[in-house]
């Protein structure tokens, strides 16, 4: 069983969420800068967490950092747009915009937002399996999906719930 050692992705992922909420009001990004900071600190932070746990040999891992590398452009393009969703939840909840047309666009987004991540990790996941055993590749899947759980967990008890009227 893979123990985890990830208190700084939570860390992590509740310092984004409190940049992107800083200040008085929800969804105003207090410091832009601290944010990308953090975000790099986060991704780092995810990456070591795989390097630790994915027990590559050294030849498996040559060749599967360049394809890891690429995955994660596109999963933090991914990543980006649920931000932003987040972020613009927040704003619409604090100033009390919601509304059934602003909760229809909402789950539109978020629906996009979780086929997207999937379509990411089918289309690498030949790739993958090119440059590891399909043992290590599930192995990868299930920490990836761990990592995700745990900041969703966090970022989902510091989120509020739609207050339907």
């Amino acid at each position: 069983m893979i123990a985890f050692r990830t208190p700084f992705i939570w860390f992590g992922a509740a310092t984004v969420f409190l940049l992107l909420v800083g200040g008085s009001a929800f969804g105003q990004v207090s410091d832009p800068e601290a944010l990308a900071e953090a975000r790099a600190a986060l991704a780092y932070e995810r990456q070591k967490v795989v390097r630790e746990d994915l027990l590559l040999t050294e030849s498996e891992a040559t060749l599967f950092w360049p394809v890891y590398a690429e995955y994660q452009k596109e999963m933090t393009a991914v990543r980006d747009r649920q931000t932003e969703l987040i972020t613009g939840y927040l704003q619409a909840y604090d100033s009390a915009e919601l509304s059934d047309s602003y909760a229809d666009t909402l789950l539109k987004n978020y629906m996009s937002i979780e086929s997207d991540v999937l379509k990411v990790r089918q289309r690498f996941l030949p790739r993958f399996k090119k440059v590891l055993p399909s043992l290590k590749v599930a192995r990868f899947y299930q920490i990836e999906n761990k990592i995700d759980a745990e900041i969703d967990v966090n970022l989902a008890d510091m989120i509020p719930l739609v207050e339907p009227d």
